[in-house]
């Protein structure tokens, strides 16, 4: 169908809102149609739209019995469920992708799935496995840009741990591939945890040059989850300079950005730190 080409086609270019304009049309004319199911999922994602994310990616679940199909469902439904803060379902989606692509011998996307598991493994704190799996994936890795996105994990577990100097080489190694391939999405991303790392370091300047950077270019693809967090982190910037009205201003912005789109989690979090700044102050 000539609307679902053009989801994808829109989703390549990083165009998310057009993605969903065709996908949304390719659904109206065969509301059974897997593939534009699987392209609103994605393009919803990419735009932080979690709950219109994960009903269309679990419609495209109930569409099929293929297994290299459910291999990369089941794959994006654990990244929708992470973002959500279930990290239980997460892991679950994600075993489950990993079990295919060992079974279909997919040696990337077994990369690609550890990598995710390992994040996973991170969110809940236990690091060191984190590592492990991150180190996994990297040896069954030969494509630079998938390099890149492990870089940036492996960066977000030396931050955790507090090893700063480590963790901003593997941020700038991230940021260079996809730089080089043109990602400007990831690279965006990328700066924003660049930036709040150097806000760990105290070096204020650099974090805000990061942080903004990073901000404008997810606000340019239309990335609410991470402009939520672009927004949270200079929140966590002016408290740490002592500006708490400020600091305040953006946490707010923050929170009712992570609500709208369904991050309960990160909602209740930036909740708690507006509460713990209001007791300061």
């Amino acid at each position: 169908m000539e609307e679902v080409v053009k989801c994808e086609n829109f989703y390549i270019a990083g165009d998310y809102e057009r993605a969903i304009e065709a996908g949304k049309i390719a659904v109206e004319k065969d509301p059974n149609n897997l593939k534009a199911h699987y392209c609103l999922g994605r393009s919803y994602y990419e735009i932080g739209e979690l709950k219109l994310a994960l009903e269309h990616m679990k419609r495209a679940e109930r569409l099929t019995s293929d297994k290299e199909e459910l291999m990369y469902i089941y794959n994006w439904l654990g990244l929708i469920y992470r973002r959500m803060d279930y990290l239980d379902d997460a892991l679950l989606y994600y075993s489950r992708s990993l079990m295919l692509a060992i079974d279909l011998e997919n040696e990337s996307m077994q990369a690609s799935v550890l990598n995710n598991i390992a994040v996973i493994y991170d969110n809940k704190g236990e690091l060191d496995k984190a590592l492990g799996y991150f180190e996994e994936s990297l040896r069954l890795q030969t494509d630079e840009k998938e390099k890149a996105t492990t870089y940036n994990n492996i960066a977000i577990i030396y931050d955790n741990k507090g090893d700063y100097q480590e963790a901003v080489e593997y941020f700038q190694k991230a940021i260079e591939i996809g730089e080089r391939y043109g990602d400007y999405h990831r690279v965006s991303q990328r700066k924003l945890n660049l930036g709040v790392t150097y806000r760990k370091m105290k070096d204020y300047e650099k974090a805000e040059k990061y942080i903004l950077e990073g901000l404008e270019g997810v606000k340019k693809v239309g990335d609410k989850y991470w402009e939520a967090y672009g927004y949270e982190s200079l929140g966590w910037l002016y408290r740490d300079k002592g500006d708490k009205k400020t600091a305040k201003a953006y946490l707010t912005r923050a929170y009712n950005l992570y609500k709208s789109i369904g991050a309960e989690g990160k909602a209740k979090e930036v909740l708690s730190e507006i509460r713990e700044l209001e007791k300061k102050r």
